[in-house]
Parts: structure tokens; sequence; C-alpha cells
């Protein structure tokens, strides 16, 4: 039977290497062509528990991963337990019965993976590469395309990726020799989409950060940042990039902070708890008008909470995070594409302005895998207010008085890095005149600290002029009947229940990524001509966070929140289903029936 989309879920227990083989099958069907979303789950153990890896893949965009599996591999029985709401009546499930034992009346193809390991005296280790090529003989992926996303996953390591071809074709051929007696999920012919790739959200940033500039990143390791970090050290020498791994999150702060002082562009990344103990030197950061940024990877808290798993419960943390008032940028993208360029442009805005950023990502957009158009060359490298060494020298000779905070037009100094013959460069995180000195003087610390305020005016109008801070999706917010607010990946789950909810509701989406200074000239545009539409936000917190905000910001009310705090992300289909029995009980109460 082939269709336009077909989901997968690849289910295991940790170490059993149900992720990679997941990750191999969807690295497959992309070179294929085929679009692809990916999304896994793992508990914070290194062996038992369960994880798993669910692949969706479309003949056009898909994307979210949805409620329904169509082919599932059971690694163990938890698959079955753990998932049992995902099987649809036709879902059909490859395993080995002698791990295994599925309940009744459901479609299996046995593959006999202990047997055939014997068989071949191989370790226990690549069982899921039969898997994987079982999965290929299934639904149709050629053996060539399989063995190429062995040699992407196993890069550089030659007698691993030979050991895992060989048992992928031995899976793929026990299963071509299979007689099945039911339609197996497969896709329609792919229609090429030109050059892509598959990331994950940090490998995106981490990608953004060379693309950007970056030259010093220091992190101390906190799921789910630490891959960033993990990149970034594979391809430092090349790169040219001092990568840091440090004691604590207290010191990866300080470093980059005295990188980004000394001239060049810093970044660290973690995860809520490593990001409290960062707040204090992110205040410094405001003070000194230190430009650097901060990846934000949220999960459920508070305290550990689910270490593993995604929330986006730190919005309002992150916009308000430091002690005292100064400017910053809080942004958060909504996929791996959006992320390689919005990690471009906050470089771009930090330096420009002398503030620092914050990037905000959830646990689902951080390790999820995601299909994209190759990633843009060509980009602008803005570094603002630095005053390159050669012309911090010519400007010295011409007899020019260098102020390090002096105040401006646009309230940005311009920063000569240390080093120069013959200049002193001050900073100071107490109170300061343009000089750099301390002060308690009030008109001089009134100045300074007004300074640095000022420039969230003029943030906030390029925001607004030059990047899409806001985007709407759908039909426009005038002429909807539901218009859904949301940020972050949440975006893309919204997308999808959108094309359900639409066929009983108009519905408009509108989408925030620049969430902090917040795009109020933008919003207001948008939001212009709305009258009795019902207004929701859709976001993967309990209170509303976003929702909160746009009635600090705007004064605007959107009435509803729809939340999920169980670590897990959105499906598309469950979404729907929750927004528009919301809308039935609304407008059954507008209209008095009842309840």
């Amino acid at each position: 039977m082939e269709k336009d989309v077909v989901q997968l879920l690849v289910g295991g227990s940790a170490g059993s290497g149900s992720i990679v083989c997941g990750t191999m099958l969807a690295r497959a069907l992309m070179e294929m062509g085929y679009y692809i979303v990916g999304d896994n789950e793992y508990p914070s153990i290194i062996r038992g528990g369960h994880t798993a890896y669910w692949i969706r893949a479309g003949v056009r965009r898909i994307n979210e991963v949805d409620s329904f599996n169509d082919l599932v591999v059971a690694m163990d029985h938890e698959t079955f337990v753990r998932h049992s709401l995902e099987f649809h009546n036709n879902t059909v499930f490859i395993l080995d019965s002698r791990i295994v034992k599925p309940p009744d009346n459901v479609k299996v193809i046995d593959v006999p993976v202990l047997k055939l390991l014997r068989e071949e005296g191989m370790e226990l280790i690549v069982g899921n590469s039969i898997f994987s090529g079982a999965v290929a003989a299934a639904i149709g992926i050629p053996l060539d395309y399989m063995h190429k996303a062995i040699e992407a996953q196993f890069r550089g390591r030659k007698s691993v990726i030979e050991v895992n071809s060989r048992a992928a074709a031995i899976g793929y051929e026990y299963l071509a020799q299979v007689s099945i007696d039911y339609d197996l999920p497969r896709l329609k012919p792919p229609r090429p989409w030109g050059p892509r790739v598959l990331l994950t959200g940090n490998e995106a940033i981490a990608l953004g950060m060379v693309k950007a500039g970056v030259k010093v990143y220091a992190s101390y390791p906190m799921t789910p940042a630490s891959p960033i970090l993990h990149y970034l050290v594979g391809i430092s020498k090349d790169k040219d990039m001092a990568v840091l791994q440090v004691e604590n999150e207290i010191a990866a702060a300080q470093i980059i902070a005295g990188a980004a002082w000394a001239g060049v562009r810093a970044a660290t990344g973690t995860s809520g708890g490593g990001f409290s103990l960062m707040v204090e030197t992110l205040s410094m950061a405001g003070m000194m008008e230190l430009p650097i940024v901060i990846v934000l990877a949220m999960r459920p808290g508070p305290s550990t909470g689910m270490a593993t798993m995604s929330a986006q419960q730190d919005l309002l943390f992150a916009i308000f995070s430091g002690h005292g008032e100064f400017p910053k940028v809080v942004v958060a993208p909504t996929d791996q594409y959006d992320a390689y360029m919005k990690v471009i442009e906050v470089f771009n805005l930090a330096e420009k302005y002398r503030v620092p950023a914050i990037i905000l990502e959830d646990k689902h957009l951080a390790e999820g895998h995601r299909s994209v158009p190759a990633l843009p060359e060509e980009i602008v490298v803005d570094r603002g207010a630095v005053v390159p060494h050669e012309e911090a020298v010519k400007l010295l000779k011409e007899g020019f008085e260098y102020k390090p905070y002096q105040i401006t037009k646009t309230c940005v100094s311009l920063h000569i890095p240390p080093g120069v013959p013959g200049l002193i460069v001050r900073t100071e995180s107490s109170e300061h005149d343009e000089e750099g000195f301390v002060t308690i003087v009030p008109h001089k610390a009134s100045e300074m600290y007004l300074k640095r305020l000022r420039k969230i005016k003029y943030l906030r109008r390029e925001i607004e002029e030059k990047y899409r801070p806001l985007e709407v999706h759908g039909v426009k917010p005038s002429e909807a009947d539901l218009v859904i607010f949301t940020w972050g990946s949440t975006l893309q789950a919204v997308i999808d229940a959108m094309e359900i909810i639409s066929k009983e509701l108009s519905t408009s989406v509108i989408n925030i990524s620049y969430l902090w200074p917040f795009p109020r000239h933008k919003f207001r545009e948008a939001l212009m001509e709305v009258r009795n539409a019902i207004t929701l936000s859709v976001e993967h917190n309990a209170l509303g966070l976003l929702r909160k905000l746009i009635r600090m910001e705007t004064g605007f009310k959107v009435t509803y929140h729809l939340g999920k705090v169980d670590g897990r992300p959105f499906r598309p289909s469950s979404l729907a289903e929750r927004v528009i029995k919301l809308t039935k009980v609304v407008k059954g109460a507008k209209h008095g029936s009842p309840r």
C-alpha cells in the first residue's frame, strides 16, 4: 500500500541501539528524497529502561511526528506497553519472537535476530543493524541507501561500518525471502526537492556558530545542550575554535564573558539548572555591555525535573534573568533551519548593540532530526561596534579619545579590544562612567543606567524592520474563527494540527520567535482587526508563559491556553482533537448550550 506519509517507531531498552537504528533509517529515507522528521526518547540511565525513535517520512513537507505508527520495530516488550495507544489496526510489527512475545491479533514479521547473529558469528551489538536492514526491505529502501546511512552514522570507523553493513544486508535478505500475506506500509516515489541535510537542532546551532565566526565555546555538559559541545569539539581544530569543557557553568559563563571583552565571539550552552548558575554572570555582562550568547536548552523542571525530556518552561526566566534591569535578546527558533539562521542573526545583534543574548530551544528541537534545505553559505557577519585592531591603531594615531562606555545617539559605544599599543581598555562590573571608572555620582549613574536601557528601543526597531520576529500561518487573523499563538518548536505540531482543525474552523497561527524585546508593533499590526475569534495559546508548559508575556507587553488578552507537562512534545492529531473539543465547549457556552 503506497502512502504519502509513513510513520515508523523503533523501540528497545537503553543500550539496544534503537535510536541509532532509527537515525540510520531516517537518513536513508532522506537520501532517497523524502521529507523527514525524527524524534527520540530515552531515560537518564546508561542501560535498562526504554528508548524510542520515531520517524515520519513523506513525499511532501511534514512538520511533526504524529500519534500513530504504521510500522514498529519492537526490540523489547516495553515497546508494546509504553506505546499501546500509538498503534492502529494495520500497524505492522517487526520483532524477534525469541526476545519479545507479541500480543494476540497483531500483524507480526518475525525476524530471528539472535539466531542470525549466532549463525554469522556476530556480536549482539549489531542486532539493531539487522533490524534496520529488515525494515528497509519491508518499506522499500534499497540496500545501497542503508549502506550509505551506516557510513554516515559511523564515519571514519571502517571496521564498524563493515560489520554493521553486513548485518543490515543479512536482515534485508532475510525479510526479502519471507512470505507476507498483508500490506506493508510503503511510500509513494519521492519528489526530489533539491540539496538537503538531516540535522538535529543542536547540530544546526553548532553550524550556525561556526558560520557566525564564534571562536570560543565553553560549557559544562548538561542534557540536552551537551551535543553542541560534542559536535564543536570534533571540528574545533579545522575551524580554529577554542572549545572547552570546564568545571561548572559559572566558569563557562565567566570564560565567554572574558572572551567577548577580548573581542571574539563566544558562547555557551546549558539547561535550566546550569543557566541558574550563569545568571550572575549574565547580569555582569549586562552591566559591562558584553555580547555573550547562551543557548538555553529547556527540559522539564523544577530542579532536575525529567533530565532527558522536553519542555518550554523557562521563557519568562530567560527574559527576566539577572538582577537589575538591562537589555538582552531572547529568541526561540522553530526548527533546524531556523536555528542555524537565528544563531547568525543573534550574534550580529548582540555585537551591534553590545548586549547579551539567549537562544531558547527545547529538548525536542535540540535532539530531534529534520531534513532541511542545504544551509546557506552566503551570510552577513556584522561585528557592529567592535573596532578591528588596525583601525584602532589608526584612530589612536589620529588623536581619537577612546571611552569604552561613551554615550552616543544609539547608546552603543565603540569597543576596542585590549592589545592596542598605548591604550588602556577599562571595564567594570560596578556602575561606572563613560571612561570605565566606578561611580556613585547620581547624575553619572543615572546617565549610564538609562544609556543601557535605551538600547531596547533601537534593538526592537531593528528586529521588527530587518528580521521576522513574528510569522502568521493559515488565514489572516482578521478572517479567522480561531487564532493560535505559539513559539519555539511547538509551532511544528500546531501547523500540522491546523490542517485538521481548519476543516471545522478557519484558523490562523501566530508564531513569535523574537520574544525579547517583544515585537509590539508587529504584533499589533497582525491583531489589528481580530474581533470575534477564539484566541488560544499552545505551549509546552502549564501556565501559558507566552500568553502572560503578550498580556504584559501589549494588553491583548489571549483567552485560553492549552498546555502539556508530561515531557513529551505535542502530536498534531491529539492536539487538533483537544483544540476542537475546547472550541466546541467555548461556542456552546457562548450560545447558552448545556455543557
